[in-house]
């Protein structure tokens, strides 16, 4: 069963063979960021992958609404990345903005740790940020440049300025407060895996 191999890796994921690892796989499609303590979807254009969108793209506004609905094995409270370097700060502008989420996590922990690897990434696209940049316009992150800049919350509409005169989607990647694939392992073993409360929240997604 997909559920007890998640367990599984969310287990021994617990019980690490490697000196600090930064990026953790915790099985159940999430991968936890030990420096930040926030937790990824591991699918990173999850909205293409439910049918949310054919292939993913939502304005900033359509991002900000669905990722605050989502619920994601049972698990609430999940937002954009931030902006904002980690004592809250900036956004950064440009180039080596790796205090940022996003940037954290493709310039500093991606540099040092390979093993960890995420699901339907794009190389060629944008992710939103949370981060407001003026009421028309919002941060977000461009992998094919590695830089961080403003885009129009509605780019479909709107004139392409930044980030946008680059090619590629703008997608939207939700990210988790915390380790949050506990409270899925302690919902597991209260109530048992083939348990109906467990079947329909742990293996709820959408």
């Amino acid at each position: 069963m997909p559920i007890i191999s998640d367990v599984l890796r969310s287990v021994t994921s617990r019980v690490s063979f490697r000196p600090s690892p930064t990026l953790i796989d915790r099985g159940f499609g999430l991968i936890y960021d030990v420096g930040r303590d926030i937790t990824w979807l591991k699918d990173a254009n999850y909205p293409k992958t439910i049918g949310r969108t054919n292939d993913g793209q939502m304005t900033w506004n359509q991002a900000m609404a669905w990722v605050a609905s989502l619920s994601y094995r049972g698990i609430r409270g999940w937002r954009l990345p931030s902006a904002l370097n980690h004592d809250g700060s900036g956004p950064c502008l440009g180039h080596n903005c790796s205090d940022s989420e996003i940037g954290h996590l493709f310039l500093v922990v991606r540099m040092v740790d390979t093993g960890v690897q995420f699901t339907n990434f794009q190389n060629s696209a944008k992710y939103w940020n949370s981060t407001e940049a003026s009421p028309a316009e919002a941060y977000g992150w461009d992998f094919f440049g590695m830089r961080q800049g403003t885009l129009p919350k509605n780019p479909s509409t709107d004139s392409l300025p930044g980030l946008s005169t680059l090619t590629g989607p703008i997608l939207a990647w939700p990210v988790h407060n915390g380790d949050v694939s506990a409270e899925i392992l302690q919902r597991i073993f209260t109530f048992g895996i083939n348990s109906r409360a467990t079947v329909s929240r742990v293996g709820a997604q959408t």
